[in-house]
Formats: C-alpha cells, structure tokens, sequence
C-alpha cells in the first residue's frame, strides 16, 4: 500500500488502516473505484494476454482480492482494490523481468498508468 502519512485520525488514515475498503473506494489509493472488476478477474485476463508473450510470467502475477463495498461486474465478489492499483503491482512485478512484455501490459491494461510510467 501506499506509504504517505496523513494527519492522525484523518479520514484517508481510518480508511487505510480499515481491513476492508468502504465506500466502494479503493483501499490502497483511497478513489473512488470506477472500474469494478476485482483482481482475480483481472489477473485471469493479464495472465493469458502475458502468457501469449512469455509463458513464464503468468506465473509471476499474483492475485489477492480484498473485500469491500464495491462487486466485481464480472463475478459479483466484493472487492476493494482498483484495477489502477493492482495494474501498477503487476506491471512493478514484469517491468524488470521483460521489458516487451510491460509495453504490452501497458497497452492493454492501462488504467491511467502511462502517465505515470511514460
């Protein structure tokens, strides 16, 4: 999760230390998730797009759904993290490892994560 430290008791700190997210906003970066597909649903489809590219980096993508107020379109799981955020874990985790392959990743998946990365 994201490490910035806000005021003691702030709204963004009680939602942070929260174990689930709540208000249908994201419990690493606190938006709003406007996009609700969870990270098992979203991971399934960087897997066989990465796959297609490398077969050895499906293997590297984790997945970890974290409840929330906010249901997957795709499932109907609750989730709490955003596609934004968990895109930016998975393209930190290939990057390094294949460097076509994260330009590909970017391509396809991403979220607003070319104005960070490019």
């Amino acid at each position: 999760m994201v490490g910035h430290v806000l005021g003691k008791g702030s709204w963004d700190n009680t939602l942070r230390q929260n174990k689930n997210a709540i208000f249908h906003r994201c419990i690493d970066c606190t938006e709003v998730i406007s996009n609700p597909v969870c990270s098992e649903c979203l991971g399934n489809q960087m897997k066989q797009v990465l796959g297609e590219i490398d077969p050895a980096l499906p293997d590297r993508i984790v997945t970890s759904n974290f409840a929330g107020d906010t249901h997957c379109i795709s499932c109907g799981s609750e989730m709490g993290l955003c596609a934004h955020c968990f895109s930016k874990d998975i393209y930190y985790q290939i990057k390094d490892v294949n460097s076509v392959a994260a330009e590909e990743f970017l391509a396809r998946f991403d979220y607003d994560l070319r104005v960070m990365f490019c």
